[in-house]
């Protein structure tokens, strides 16, 4: 047996180096194997310049000077015919005869390394050259032979103190991408040993490394046996913070949003997770967190926060477009720095052509144990399906985020005048403490291709507290990513909502439900499917709605979908009758997230609908 010494991920060929053409070529096919992890692999070859013509765009196309046939299983036609040099020289307007027959012998052997790298050691390649026809004619016959397979692993990982640690290992070897039985292609064997590496670097170990890696290939028996020794090195924990950048806002703005303690373990989704709360807080245009091996004292790594500051004050106007509310004007300003305490006011005034609202907030920075404080005020006036309200809303909340949950617990008051069309005015009353559990688990927040957000709520109030009625009311709403391949999604969504109350009457509308809409039921007008009242459409107690929708990615950008969307909402769960929706629509990954357009039939009023949205509904 030749053993391959070298500190990179090594190929072994049992019995010693092969003799003859057939066992040369198994020891090539090994050798470039081998390569293949110093980033040699076959397919890349030293060619001259003048091998690659400049493409001129006024010039005719070149005519090729051979024509190539290669007659190989499907699933490796396209793959040789990438990366065979006797391909890429077709079009050389001076190759020579000589140069051409040099080009067809060296075919066996490029076929065999580039089969070598995807698990076939003992092809059978023939190439021969016809030039009696013209253009003269290569012919290339691939055999492939048996597939090589994984045969065992032997995985150990050497722990801090320099003993095996068969813990780290076994964990390890649960999450190993190449298993027994796995066609041994080198790309997938590059990947197994990163993703374990990966897992020890982001884990504690920041300065973990392959200490050997081998993998011995049997090409009589088809078979690879493979050996990964990790070295997790020393074990770290986080040190003390150090914050550049700051300039207008107080320190604690980013001491306080930090999920890391001094003397934690290192763990790299921690840094993560840190950077994006810097960068979800509205105070930085851009926000960096990283712990400096280099700056290590001992075993504790400083965590190094770099910011760059967003002015206080900002003015903005927006115009835009809803099929559910119509045209949109909106103008906001902000302030992030009220009274130089960071205090950040946000006044918004938005004109839609159905609803209209003037709101104003004002959110105090996120306290030592995480949690953000704030006040609100809102006013909104609408005239969606013949109820207009008229509406004031003052409420305070305080907000809490911990990993993927968020909790919101807050007391709002709200007074509304309701004028329903063809029955007559009411006003409502109600204060109303309410608690909110999210919890988002997604690939990506923009544009999710797998996980699941949660939503549930409860809230209530009572006619000895400033209300009109007694109520509870709870909502439970989810949405379930789930990919299906690498280009299609199944996207499941349903909510389900009840009021408990002797009766609807002193209720604010925004504390009922109304369904119909994008984000709801499509194929129905927003908020056009609830409890017939004189000639409008109002709120009722009882809400019930799902959807299922199929996209497939034509392209990394577009995407096509089908959908079926049903539900409904009464006065009760004994009076509501669902209604389908269904349709096709399209999908555009656009730098601010999904851009979505349908078109949807709704069964109950027999019509087409066009919908558009912009984000995830939720």
């Amino acid at each position: 047996m030749r053993l391959v010494s070298s500190p990179w991920p090594a190929v072994r060929v049992k019995g010693g180096r092969p003799t003859g053409k057939a066992g040369a070529g198994a020891w090539r096919r090994a050798l470039a194997l081998c390569m293949c992890g110093l980033g040699l692999g076959a397919g890349v070859w030293a060619r001259p310049a003048a091998a690659a013509p400049a493409a001129a765009t006024s010039a005719p196309a070149p005519l090729a000077r051979y024509s190539v046939r290669i007659d190989a299983p499907d699933k490796l036609r396209a793959m040789l015919a990438q990366n065979l040099d006797i391909e890429r020289w077709r079009f050389f307007p001076d190759l020579t005869p000589e140069q051409l027959r040099g080009l067809v012998d060296k075919v066996p052997k490029q076929a065999e390394d580039l089969l070598a790298a995807r698990g076939y050691f003992s092809p059978q390649v023939q190439a021969a050259l016809d030039a009696a026809v013209t253009p003269p004619l290569v012919t290339v016959r691939v055999t492939p032979g048996q597939p090589t397979l994984v045969r065992s692993l032997d995985l150990q990982v050497t722990g801090p103190n320099g003993q095996p640690d068969a813990r780290l290992a076994a964990a390890l070897r649960k999450s190993w991408s190449l298993p027994d039985g796995a066609v041994f292609v080198s790309a997938a064997w590059e990947t197994a040993k990163s993703n374990a590496l990966l897992a020890l670097l982001t884990r504690r170990y920041p300065a973990a490394r392959i200490a050997e890696s081998r993998a011995l290939v049997d090409p009589q028996q088809h078979a690879a046996a493979l050996s990964l020794h990790l070295d997790t090195g020393q074990g770290y924990t986080f040190g003390a913070l150090r914050i550049e950048g700051l300039k207008r806002y107080p320190a604690t703005i980013v001491q306080h949003l930090s999920p890391i303690h001094p003397g934690d373990p290192y763990a790299q989704d921690k840094l993560l997770d840190y950077q994006a709360r810097l960068q979800a807080s509205s105070y930085f245009r851009t926000a960096t967190v990283a712990a400096p091996l280099a700056e290590a004292q001992g075993t504790q790594i400083p965590v190094l926060v770099q910011v760059d500051e967003y002015k206080p004050q900002k003015l903005g106007l927006g115009l835009g477009y809803s099929s559910n509310t119509g045209a949109r004007v909106q103008t906001d300003y902000e302030n992030l720095n009220i009274l130089g305490r960071a205090w950040r006011l946000n006044t918004a005034l938005k004109l839609e052509t159905l609803q209209q609202s003037l709101s104003s907030g004002l959110t105090f920075p996120r306290t030592e144990n995480g949690a953000r404080y704030g006040l609100s005020a809102d006013a909104q006036h609408a005239n969606i399906q013949g109820l207009t309200t008229r509406s004031l809303i003052l409420g305070g909340q305080r907000q809490r985020l911990d990993g993927p949950i968020e909790t919101v617990l807050s007391l709002q008051y709200i007074t509304e005048r309701q004028d329903v069309a063809g029955f007559g005015s009411t006003t409502a009353q109600a204060l109303m403490p309410n608690y909110s559990w999210t919890r988002r688990r997604l690939d990506n927040p923009l544009d999710p291709t797998s996980g699941t957000l949660v939503n549930a709520q409860i809230g209530g109030a009572s006619k000895a507290l400033l209300s009109d009625q007694n109520f509870i009311r709870l909502v439970l709403r989810g949405v379930d990513f789930i990919p299906l391949g690498a280009s299609n999604q199944l996207i499941l969504r349903g909510e389900v909502g009840s009021v408990l109350s002797p009766s609807a009457n002193g209720i604010p509308q925004q504390e009922l439900f109304r369904a119909g809409g994008v984000g709801s039921v499509r194929g129905y007008a927003y908020q056009s499917l609830g409890v017939n009242q004189g000639d409008a459409i109002v709120g009722g107690r009882a809400l019930l709605t799902a959807s299922v929708e199929a996209v497939h990615w034509i392209t990394p950008k577009w995407g096509a979908s089908v959908f079926y969307d049903t539900g409904n909402a009464a006065d009760s769960f004994g009076a509501l009758k669902p209604v389908a929706g269904y349709g096709v629509g399209a999908r555009w990954r656009s730098p601010a997230g999904i851009i979505s357009v349908d078109l949807a039939y709704g069964q109950a009023t027999q019509s087409l609908r066009l919908e558009f949205n912009a984000g995830v509904n939720f």
